[in-house]
């Protein structure tokens, strides 16, 4: 007999097997991050500095993410490497939450071909973080959580792309990024003897894990009208990584009966929604650019964040009756809404030098939290956002005859405030209650790059 349950009434040893299994999968089942680390925390150091806010005229390694068509803009090969870090310092009724620190190591690449007046360029955008390669969290209901901050951001970021420059007003670039989602599968079979379970009992147990890559869509296009000005969007695919763990366990218990334990838990351990990014970017006077973008965040469209699990249970023969109430977990529905998101730049060409040239930038985003107030079961913090960046760029461009180019060095520095916002539930008897959620985020990074004309 198979029933289904949430409780055993079976024997200890039954009983502690089959919570062993459920423990080790649960505690492996993953939560959800929203998407990758460039849709957190930025990527280019010049482009996060100007809060990305670059997509109409955006020409180096950060085209691989900001917009594909950038990359043919010019005819020069460039190669970066920066490092960027970010403190959280988020609370939850004045206590710090245990959200990590992120940093991550960022790596762009744009090689051009010139035929005639024809450019093509390939670009290949890459991010690293330094702790981890991947990390997920179980979603426990009950227990608030910085969904947009907590685990999305131990990610690798991967992004190949090519774009074209048929005439000199015009750039057209696509590309795709790369995300693994996986399966695993625990198996515990064997004997569990009651009288002398230190040297008669026999469990083993195998653990497999399968990793497969999906694949999601990024295309731009960049007008030029006027040197003095210029247009841009940005299509970013919607992509979700889901995460299938099975734990089973098949064991003879005290030669007396069989056990059998199945448990499937299938969630979503990534979500990317679409976005739409439309941009312009001018030079009101030579030395001072001015940027704008407004995102479009295709948020409606996220699935859940509580993972999907159905649980069996079954003992041969039948020694106690087994309750057969309770199937696992459904989702449930996160009521989230589409954002627009705008973003402003500013950069002004400080000291122009035929040595050496100084940009100081600046930069502003505003981000409305998708996050209705958690009033039900979910605990899923947020709160609005507002990022204020400043960063610099120093470009050396007295290096011939050992480079025909320049070197960069570029730097950020940037706060994000979280407004502080009170949930109230529904119910008086609610397991988590009341709670008020708010903080910051601090974070910096450094580049640089070699630029060959």
């Amino acid at each position: 007999m198979v029933s289904r349950a949430s409780r055993v009434g079976a024997p200890r040893a039954a009983v502690f097997a089959a919570a062993l299994v459920a423990l080790l999968a649960l505690l492996a089942s993953p939560g959800v991050a929203r998407a990758t680390p460039p849709d957190t925390y930025g990527f280019g150091v010049r482009s996060t500095a100007l809060a990305g806010a670059v997509g109409a005229d955006v020409s180096d390694a950060s085209a691989n993410y900001h917009n594909p068509a950038g990359l043919a803009r010019d005819d020069s090969i460039r190669l970066s490497i920066s490092y960027i870090s970010l403190h959280p310092f988020l609370d939850i009724n004045d206590q710090r939450s245990s959200v990590e620190r992120f940093g991550a190591m960022q790596v762009g690449m744009i090689a051009p071909v010139k035929i005639g007046d024809v450019v093509t360029a390939f670009g290949l955008g890459l991010v690293l973080p330094d702790q981890r390669l991947a990390r997920t969290r179980s979603t426990i209901v009950t227990r608030p959580r910085w969904e947009l901050y907590d685990t999305r951001s131990a990610r690798i970021f991967l992004a190949s792309s090519l774009a074209i420059r048929p005439v000199e007003w015009l750039t057209l670039g696509a590309g795709i990024a790369f995300q693994a989602p996986s399966e695993l599968t625990l198996d515990i079979r064997g004997n569990l003897d009651l009288g002398d379970p230190e040297r008669l009992s026999r469990l083993e147990h195998q653990f497999k894990g399968d990793l497969t890559s999906i694949r999601y869509p990024q295309a731009g296009i960049q007008v030029r009208p006027h040197e003095r000005f210029s247009f841009g969007a940005t299509y970013r695919g919607e992509y979700t990584l889901g995460t299938r763990i099975i734990a089973l366990a098949d064991a003879t218990v005290a030669r007396i009966a069989n056990l059998q334990f199945f448990l499937d838990t299938l969630s979503t351990s990534l979500f990317g929604p679409q976005q739409l990014d439309i941009s312009f970017a001018g030079y009101p006077i030579p030395s001072l650019r001015v940027g704008f973008s407004l995102t479009w965040v295709d948020w409606s469209a996220h699935p859940s964040l509580i993972p999907t699990e159905e649980l069996f249970l079954g003992l041969e023969p039948e020694l106690v009756e087994l309750p057969g109430d309770i199937g696992g977990r459904t989702a449930v529905p996160l009521g989230l809404h589409d954002t627009f998101v705008p973003r402003i730049g500013l950069e002004w060409t400080a000291f122009d030098r035929p040595a050496f040239e100084l940009d100081l930038r600046a930069g502003y985003t505003y981000e409305n939290s998708p996050f209705p107030i958690q009033r039900g079961e979910t605990n899923f913090v947020d709160g609005d956002r507002h990022t204020a960046s400043l960063g610099f760029g120093l470009r050396l461009t007295d290096l011939e005859p050992t480079i025909a180019g320049y070197i960069a060095i570029d730097g950020y520095a940037y706060y994000t405030h979280v407004r502080e916002r009170t949930h109230v539930k529904d119910s008086l008897v609610d397991p988590v209650g009341d709670y008020t959620a708010g903080g910051g985020l601090v974070g910096a990074g450094v580049q640089l790059e070699v630029v060959f004309e």
